[in-house]
């Protein structure tokens, strides 16, 4: 495994999602300045992960063909140039515009799985995926500060700081980021249609499965961080710096877990036992979050949480990128985010019509999805400590 190439890696996702989290905590309120309904709201920030679904699989099959760093670095300079579409935007239909054109250049994420599954063998792959989950995690942790704090300057002005990181990063990816290995021309994938892609990746037993699994995962994660935030302030009383710390701590818990915790845990118990471990967990953790009240309580619950999520995000990763071709990894792992784009927009809209009709609601439902997603896993653990699976 290129260590520095990893690193590198680390660091393009880690400034990315720094960009990333500066702008999306605040941009709801910037909407709100052109006059529009809490709907529209919710429709820009859904625009993004619209575009993102239908194009995160024709940027991975680009990337399989021209090559990863070639797509991420225009992945990153879309960034850019969508971040300071915003801050200059005159109506509200150039801010739909610039997240759908976000949305359609939103690969820098899948690009650089593809990145890593290039760079790492099967044994390490997990170890990789943790890598870049870490640098999400952390982007997320720092960027919400940072933006509400240059908010207090000028509402504009975090979008145009997202805009000129995002900038330097692509620059940065430009002079420093070594070619990952390339595929040969006999390797070249196949013609399939993105939706030929969709039905022939969810008709493979395992790879359908680890994808169901991952639709769960995702869309779980999307009601807690779709509605924790209200159930705290309406439900507990919490102020806003308190929910703030709350959720600072789940990133700084998924960074260390993902970053640190995942190769000794799969190297020790699997990734496959590591990922029903993770389930379970993460299905218990919701079932008991509306029932924490206390710190203490809220803190052990949302530790639960983090820690069962981190364990099924690289995992996963590394699974679907195992039953991938090496001249498929980014067309797997594109296809791969947007059914994580399809969950979190399910999140999104199911998540608030589930807490309008009963405040602890998006958490039983997300218990139920969690404990398919472990049934699931359990099955796929047994079709692989199978005698057949054993000979295979």
């Amino acid at each position: 495994m290129n260590k520095r190439a990893l690193f590198i890696i680390f660091i393009t996702v880690f400034v990315d999602m720094l960009g990333f989290g500066i702008v999306i905590p605040l941009l709801p309120l910037y909407v709100k300045q052109f006059g529009a309904s809490a709907v529209t709201c919710t429709a820009v920030l859904a625009s993004y992960l619209i575009a993102q679904t239908l194009c995160a699989p024709i940027l991975g099959r680009i990337s399989d063909r021209v090559g990863r760093r070639p797509v991420l670095i225009a992945s990153l300079a879309g960034s850019a140039a969508s971040f300071f579409m915003l801050g200059w935007a005159p109506s509200l239909l150039w801010l739909f515009v610039a997240r759908i054109m976000s949305g359609i250049t939103g690969g820098s994420v899948s690009a650089a799985k593809s990145y890593i599954a290039d760079l790492t063998t099967k044994e390490n792959r997990a170890h990789g995926m943790g890598i870049l989950g870490a640098g999400i995690a952390l982007g997320y942790v720092f960027g919400p500060p940072v933006g509400g704090a240059l908010g207090h300057y000028h509402i504009t002005l975090p979008y145009y700081v997202a805009g000129g990181i995002a900038l330097l990063n692509c620059i940065a990816a430009v002079l420093f980021l070594p070619l990952p290995p390339q595929p040969t021309l006999s390797e070249r994938t196949d013609e399939l249609s993105s939706l030929g892609y969709a039905r022939r990746a969810l008709s493979q037993p395992r790879l359908g499965a680890y994808l169901g699994i991952i639709f769960c995962t995702t869309l779980t994660f999307s009601l807690f961080t779709g509605t924790y935030a209200l159930f705290c302030e309406q439900g507990l009383g919490f102020s806003q710096g308190k929910i703030g710390f709350l959720f600072g701590f789940t990133g700084i818990v998924a960074a260390v877990v993902q970053g640190g915790l995942i190769r000794p845990l799969v190297k020790r118990a699997g990734e496959l036992p590591l990922l029903v471990a993770g389930a379970a967990m993460f299905a218990l953790s919701m079932a008991l979050l509306p029932l924490a009240a206390s710190v203490a309580a809220i803190l052990t619950v949302l530790l639960l949480v983090t820690c069962g999520n981190s364990f099924n995000g690289p995992t996963l990763l590394a699974l679907v990128s195992h039953e991938a071709p090496p001249q498929e990894q980014g067309r797997a792992l594109g296809f791969e985010q947007s059914v994580e784009s399809i969950a979190r927009i399910a999140g999104l809209l199911l998540g608030g019509a589930l807490f309008d009709l009963y405040h602890w609601a998006p958490y039983g439902f997300g218990a139920v999805l969690m404990a398919l997603g472990c049934a699931l896993a359990m099955i796929q653990l047994r079709r692989h400590d199978s005698p057949a699976s054993r000979k295979a």
